[in-house]
């Protein structure tokens, strides 16, 4: 799958559809939504489509357990299976559910890509649409609040990365 840098995003998404069949379709309109946030933003396009072609990989072995755990387990299949070697790609599927501080461009368009693909569904995402393309910041921050009050209502655990990106960007407006 690998000659030097350079990955075959067909390959990639052949690979994809056998290993999780049913995640395909979400991954491949992160992927095209990743593109365009990462065209918008001057960003590197091949790497955004790797990255959102590969986001969710790791949702296979994680069922039943928590939504957080997918994304490190996705990035580590990224690497051995799908053989995925870019630090900034693995970054960016390992940190696409909670952030971090000090986010790199990448890591930002496929945390927002993922949520703003065309077939997500939630109020509140139409607005997150606009924002995603006006101020990816702002764009995380309102995911980021929405996020955290769906999990307080429902008295879930709330990962303390998400709590420390939000103050992170806020406190850089």
């Amino acid at each position: 799958i690998c000659t030097g840098d350079t990955m075959d995003i067909n390959e990639l998404k052949k690979k994809l559809k056998n290993f999780n069949p049913k995640m395909y379709d979400h991954c491949v309109r992160t992927m095209e939504e990743a593109e365009k946030l990462a065209v918008h933003y001057g960003a590197d396009r091949e790497k955004a489509k790797i990255a959102g072609l590969l986001h969710d990989c790791g949702k296979k072995m994680t069922k039943g357990s928590d939504n957080l755990t997918h994304s490190r387990i996705g990035a580590n299949f990224a690497e051995e299976v799908f053989k995925v070697h870019d630090e900034e790609i693995l970054n960016a599927i390992m940190y696409h559910t909670t952030g971090r501080e000090n986010m790199s461009l990448l890591e930002k368009i496929i945390f927002v890509a993922d949520k703003i693909e065309p077939a997500r569904k939630y109020e509140g995402v139409e607005r997150l649409r606009k924002t995603a393309y006006y101020d990816i910041d702002d764009a995380i921050i309102i995911s980021l609040e929405s996020t955290i009050e769906y999990v307080k209502v429902r008295n879930l655990d709330l990962d303390n990365d998400s709590l420390k990106t939000l103050k992170f960007l806020k406190e850089g407006k």
